[in-house]
């Protein structure tokens, strides 16, 4: 039998050994695709929490520590965020607390107020002195009273310039003096107009000035 030639003999002895490193490289592939697996299914299913790569991935998705890209985790809009409810200067509104207790609302009426024209000047009783008296008047009735006010001025001036008369320099000094000679000199009004016309509708008077000489 005829000698192999040297060379196919070398060729043989080398291909043993390339077979033995493609299976050594197939098994070390296989174990760290195995052991990649194993760590990305560990990534994977490791809470959030627990796992500072999962919460960096899932905040670069958008989203926060809990995958909601613009929630809180339970659905709502998250505080800040860009759907959150802006105030009138674009700042992000505050939260709405519990429903307050409605303020209670009071039926209001236009106030309509008129001033006698001049002054009422009359001697003060038991004294030398005289006053000038500057008097308005507020009603919450419709503009008739304060027309029936100036068709009968004539006859309230009279009522009024009598009623201030019997003051005394006493009775005519001091704030509560003044009250109720306000309310005395309502009094008078409403009279002569309930007389003449069947309805006052004259609720405050006002003393605008008071000078005693």
């Amino acid at each position: 039998m005829a000698a192999e030639p040297e060379e196919e003999q070398v060729e043989k002895k080398k291909l043993p050994i390339v077979k033995i490193l493609i299976m050594a490289l197939a098994g070390l592939l296989l174990v760290g695709v195995g052991a990649g697996g194993t760590v990305a299914y560990f990534i994977l299913t490791k809470p959030p929490e627990d796992n500072p790569l999962a919460i960096v991935i899932e905040k670069k998705a958008g989203g926060d520590a809990h995958g909601d890209a613009h929630g809180d985790g339970h659905g709502a809009p998250a505080a800040g965020g860009k759907d959150a409810p802006k105030d009138a200067h674009g700042a992000p509104a505050a939260p709405a607390g519990p429903a307050g207790k409605p303020v209670p609302s009071k039926e209001q009426f236009a106030t309509t107020y008129f001033e006698f024209p001049g002054n009422f000047t009359t001697n003060l009783r038991g004294s030398k002195r005289f006053v000038q008296v500057s008097i308005g008047l507020a009603t919450q009735y419709d503009k008739k009273v304060i027309e029936n006010v100036q068709k009968h001025e004539v006859a309230i001036r009279s009522d009024i310039l009598a009623l201030i008369a019997e003051q005394s320099e006493v009775e005519v000094v001091g704030v509560e003096n003044r009250k109720r000679l306000q309310n005395s000199i309502r009094d008078v009004i409403n009279r002569v107009l309930t007389e003449r016309t069947d309805f006052g509708g004259i609720e405050n008077v006002y003393i605008t000035a008071l000078v005693m000489q």
